[in-house]
C-alpha cells in the first residue's frame, strides 16, 4: 500500500484548509457541529450500517462502487437467517455501497455520544481527502473499514508503524486538528484557565486543568480524551505516559 508521509504541520494545514472553507469562524473560536454537514460539504453520502456485530468497526469509507456484508439484526431481517451465520442476534448481508460513501456505524448513531460519532465521522473523512490513492493497487471494490484499535489515542507515537498504521494516525490527527483548530483551542484553554498568554512549559495536570479540559471538550463537540490529547499536542498541558487503553472513539 502507498501512502505520504505529511508532517504534523501538513496535516494542520489540511485540517485548516478545510475549516476555511467550510466554515472560517470555527478556526477562531468552538462552534457547535453537525459532521454529517462535512460528510455532504466534502461531495461524499453517509450512511449507517451496523458494521461489526460487536462494536469492532467504527467506520468505513467506499473509494469504490462495491459490496460489505452488513450485520442485520434478526429482528430486522425479512426471512429467517440459519443459526450457523448468527452471532449476537445478527447476521451477515451483502449490502451494495457506492463510491464516495462514509460508513458509521449504527450503534454509534443510536446512542447518546456525540464526541464518537463526531470523531469517528471526521477521520472517516479525512481518509476520503488524504487516502484515496493509497489503494489503488487494491481490488475495484475496495472498502476500508477502520476498527476501533485504529483509533487508539497512543497510535501516533509508536515507532515502526505499518503503512495502515499510518494513515489511520493521519485521519486521527486531522479529525483532532479539525474538531478543535489550535487557534481556538489555544485561546479557549487561555480564557477558561485565566490565563493572559501561553504557559512557557505545558501545565501540569490538577483537578482545575482537568476540569477545563472537560469544559473545552464539550464545547467542540468531543470527548475528554480527544481534547487531552489535543491540548498536550499544542503543548499547553503536560503529557503522562502513554495509555494503551484510552481511545479517540
Amino acid at each position: 500500500m502507498r501512502y505520504y508521509d505529511y508532517s504534523k504541520t501538513q496535516l494542520e494545514y489540511e485540517a485548516d484548509s478545510l475549516n476555511e472553507s467550510f466554515d472560517k469562524e470555527r478556526l477562531i473560536r468552538p462552534k457547535k457541529i453537525d459532521v454529517y454537514d462535512v460528510v455532504d460539504f466534502i461531495h461524499c453520502t453517509p450512511d449507517w450500517f451496523y458494521l461489526s456485530p460487536d462494536q469492532s468497526i467504527l467506520g468505513m469509507t467506499a473509494y469504490n462502487n462495491g459490496y460489505y456484508y452488513a450485520w442485520i439484526p434478526i429482528s430486522e431481517a425479512d426471512e429467517t437467517p440459519p443459526d450457523s451465520i448468527v452471532y449476537n442476534g445478527m447476521f451477515p448481508k451483502k449490502t451494495p455501497v457506492e463510491k464516495g460513501t462514509i460508513i458509521i456505524d449504527r450503534s454509534i448513531n443510536e446512542g447518546d455520544n456525540r464526541g464518537i460519532e463526531n470523531f469517528s465521522c471526521i477521520h472517516e473523512c479525512f481518509h476520503q481527502k488524504l487516502h484515496p490513492r493509497c489503494f489503488m493497487n487494491r481490488s475495484a471494490n475496495y472498502q476500508h473499514f477502520c476498527q476501533k484499535k485504529a483509533f487508539r489515542a497512543e497510535t501516533g507515537d509508536r515507532s515502526n508503524m505499518s503503512a495502515i498504521e499510518v494513515i489511520e494516525y493521519q485521519a486521527n490527527y486531522c479529525a483532532a486538528a479539525f474538531l478543535m483548530p489550535r487557534e481556538a483551542a489555544t485561546a479557549e484553554f487561555l480564557k477558561t484557565m485565566g490565563l493572559r498568554s501561553s504557559p512557557t512549559t505545558p501545565l501540569q495536570r490538577t483537578y482545575e486543568v482537568d476540569q477545563a479540559i472537560s469544559e473545552l471538550a464539550e464545547k467542540f463537540s468531543v470527548n475528554y480524551t480527544p481534547m487531552k490529547y489535543r491540548l498536550q499536542e499544542l503543548k499547553l498541558v503536560s503529557r503522562e505516559e502513554l495509555s494503551l487503553d484510552e481511545y479517540f472513539c
